[in-house]
């Protein structure tokens, strides 16, 4: 193995420069809180203000000018928030690479890399640096983002590979010699000195829905202007109503929350191990109602240790030995920590405990040729020179090894019975096979997989994690359906889906063959019955996907190779595995598992319903209550009555009842009945567009006759202050309300924001200054 740099000389090479791609600063404070200024609601407002500077009101003026500073300070503290949630996420989502230092190999940050590493690439990685391959076994590399091609390219030893781009096929150490900017890759990006995130669907909708909303609300005051001046009332006083009560009206803050729901949902998920990488996850997450699941890592520990091995010759232990070192992509530390792949990680533990040196072992010969594992056959195999002697391993699933040995029909028959015992116990089992025969460069890999010798299975186990059975019992009851999708066999696949409920027993396997020879109808009548598919092939998964999408389900799909990209991609939600995921995966997906355990995606899936049904009931707030307000001004100007309300009271009203009550409710936890539902519905459905109405209208109705009942026996100035101050003592009511039988369970914000929303009114309804600035009196 070659040494690499010294820790010296890393520091010494990071002085000249970093990996790092600086090219987007983050959003000052400053500039984030300047602008919120320039918004229509706050320009509005400030006419406002001039106008009643010109009609030398300098009260209102004053107070017009403080409700702009106030809200500014409210959008400023949301936005603050969700970029600093974002800012979170962004840096939980950069990519490691193994990199060779001092002799051994080491996983760092990608931005770690200096001018001179050597980078131990496999497929599935992403390239951190460009630098010059150093090997000479066969290579291919996706350009695709550099060049547009859609095919892999072969590289050669000496080619150079560059930043960004990805290791389809084969293994690489490449030595590093560009880094950050000055790489290919940093040449292009320097043109892009920003770049900006786009909207989710939820966001575009709720911003259309605001606009819409608001045309509506500016609309109908500013009607209220020539109605108000037909029936007699002050032309001035009209004015200033109808921007009042347009400002109340428009629900300005609704694409903050959403924003802000959404940013801190996705840290409170990140906290819990489930990485958003796109925020249109977040909306999908909580419909899901199939997902596709890999069985090793995710349902099981991912903890593999060989468990029984069976040699039919002992005199070849040998031989098997070399077979589970070479052609292995992981190391084992001083420590017996391993590094790298699990399977591989077991096999070469094994071999150390058998007394074998993996390392003395690679440095007694040299690897001529290796051929990457292979989806279809599922096999790996090495070509090992040891002196004059040229050795060919074979390893991979026993049925595939089986068919290209050598084997008698009795010794066939004996390794598959084997075979079966092992896989029953729930084992991962493989087989290895070799053979001695010269070698020339160039040979196919059907050559170097045929007529071998068989040497042994190796039963790995691999036990299914504590915790899977309740998320799968989980998963069920809320309406998700598990479907396990794995390489293994159909024995080995069916035992550890008995084991964590997620299939009956002898419930019925697909296999990879048997989806090759169905059509898509046969398919889909048996889709609903079937839950383990094994010794799947890559395009299997994809394929399964399309068609739950196709019968209408909202489907979400687990996965870590190369092959697992197109399904990821072509699911709603695609979840990559953060332990063993490859950069293309990751690449492809929605979100990242950094554990690979199920229970961490369902928790995940809580975390969406939770965001979602709050989200319901803080828009139904803000709606409805924004609708009542407008609602009673309006039905008082057509009725001819004085007005319940005056514009600063509106606006007062409009600042302590919408931001912080709706944003109570975002934060609110979750109800224990929410995640047991089918799946979320839509956001704003037209029943709870009926819902936002008819609440308006009632409490608008009640706060109008009350008023009226008020201005029949007292002075009008004091039956404004108790309907202002009754008004909303109902808002902050429906806040509780709108949490259903939830209403007075713990939410510590609600609480908090009622507390200091009433202690706010006391004082402004009997301090003789603010009850001239708004008019008050008792």
């Amino acid at each position: 193995m070659e040494h690499g740099l010294s820790e010296k000389e890393v520091a010494e090479r990071g002085k000249l420069g970093t990996n790092a791609l600086s090219l987007k600063t983050s959003t000052s404070s400053l500039r984030i809180f300047l602008s919120q200024f320039p918004t229509l609601i706050n320009g509005v407002l400030t006419l406002a203000a001039l106008l009643s500077l010109f009609l030398r009101d300098i009260i209102d003026a004053a107070f017009i000018i403080a409700v702009v500073i106030a809200n500014s300070i409210f959008s400023f503290l949301q936005e603050y928030k969700a970029e600093k949630a974002l800012e979170k996420l962004t840096e939980l989502t950069k990519p490691f690479c193994k990199v060779i230092r001092e002799g051994k190999i080491q996983q760092i940050g990608a931005d770690e890399v200096v001018i001179g590493d050597i980078i131990v690439l496999e497929e599935g990685d992403r390239i951190p640096a460009d630098g010059e391959l150093m090997t000479t076994t066969y290579l291919e590399v996706d350009e695709s983002i550099l060049t547009g091609e859609s095919l892999p390219i072969v590289k050669k030893s000496h080619d150079t590979l560059f930043r960004g781009t990805f290791i389809v096929n084969g293994k690489a150490r490449v030595q590093i010699t560009a880094v950050g900017i000055h790489t290919r890759f940093g040449q292009i990006a320097k043109t892009l000195s920003q770049i900006d995130n786009e909207s989710t669907p939820l966001q575009k909708d709720i911003s259309r829905t605001t606009t819409l909303l608001s045309l509506f609300a500016a609309l109908l005051a500013l009607l209220l202007i020539p109605i108000g001046a037909l029936l007699g009332k002050d032309f001035i006083f009209m004015v200033f109503l109808a921007i009042s009560i347009a400002v109340a009206a428009i629900p300005e803050s609704l694409p903050g929350i959403v924003t802000v729901a959404l940013a801190l949902g996705a840290g409170r998920m990140a906290k819990k191990k489930a990485i958003i990488r796109k925020m249109a996850a977040i909306e999908t997450l909580g419909s899901m109602q199939v997902v596709l699941l890999d069985k090793t890592g995710t349902l099981t520990s991912n903890n593999m240790d060989v468990k029984t091995v069976w040699l039919p010759d002992e005199h070849q232990k040998e031989y098997l030995i070399k077979g589970c070192v070479l052609g292995n992509s992981a190391s084992v530390k001083k420590h017996g920590e391993v590094v790298g792949d699990k399977t591989d990680g077991a096999l070469i533990t094994w071999a150390v405990k058998e007394g074998v040196s993996p390392d003395n072992l690679l440095v007694s010969g040299k690897v001529l040729d290796e051929y990457t594992f292979d989806p279809l056959t599922k096999t790996i195999s090495t070509v090992w020179q040891e002196g004059t002697k040229t050795y060919m391993f074979v390893k991979g699933a026993p049925e595939e090894v089986v068919k290209r040995c050598l084997l008698a029909k009795a010794k066939q028959e004996e390794v598959h019975k084997k075979f079966l015992d092992m896989a029953k116990e729930g084992l991962r089992v493989i087989a290895i096979a070799y053979k001695k025969e010269h070698y020339t460069k160039g040979m196919k890999r059907k050559e170097v997989e045929s007529h071998l010798s068989f040497l042994g299975l190796l039963g790995l186990y691999d036990p299914p994690r504590p915790e899977a059975a309740k998320a799968i019992a989980d998963a069920k009851k809320a309406g998700i359906q598990p479907v396990m999708v794995t390489g293994d066999n159909e024995i080995t696949a069916r035992a550890i889906a008995e084991s964590i409920g997620l299939a009956g027993e002898n419930e019925q396997v697909i296999t990879g063959d048997d989806l090759f020879h169905m059509s898509d109808a046969q398919l889909e009548a048996k889709i609903h019955q079937v839950h383990i598919f094994a010794r799947t092939r890559p395009e299997d998964k994809l394929r399964l996907t399309q068609l739950y999408k196709r019968l209408g389900y909202i489907v979400g799909v687990t996965g870590d190779g190369v092959n697992d990209s197109l399904a990821l991609k072509q699911a709603n939600v695609g979840v990559a595995m953060g332990e063993r995921g490859t950069d293309v995966a990751i690449e492809a997906s929605d979100m990242i598992v950094t554990d690979d355990n199920f229970s961490t995606l369902i928790n995940a899936v809580k975390e969406g319903r939770r965001i979602y049904g709050n989200l319901k009931r803080a828009i139904t707030y803000l709606l409805a209550s924004n609708f009542s307000e407008l609602l009673l001004i309006t039905i008082a100007t057509i009725f001819n009555t004085a007005s319940p309300l005056l514009p600063t009271q509106i606006l007062w009203m409009n600042l302590v009842t919408d931001v912080f009550p709706a944003f109570s409710l975002v934060m609110d936890k979750a109800h224990k009945d929410e995640f047991t539902t089918t799946s979320p519905s839509t956001l704003i459905s037209p029943s709870r567009w009926l819902a936002i109405a008819s609440i308006g209208v009632t409490i608008a109705s009640i706060v109008f006759m009350m008023f009226v009942g008020l201005t029949a026996s007292l002075p009008l100035l004091r039956a404004r202050t108790i309907t202002f101050n009754m008004f909303i003592a109902c808002h902050l009511l429906f806040a509780f309300l709108v949490r259903g039988k939830y209403a007075l369970t713990q939410n510590k914000w609600l609480w908090l924001t009622i507390v200091i929303t009433l202690i706010a009114q006391v004082a402004i309804s009997t301090i003789p200054f603010f009850q001239n600035i708004f008019q008050l009196g008792w």
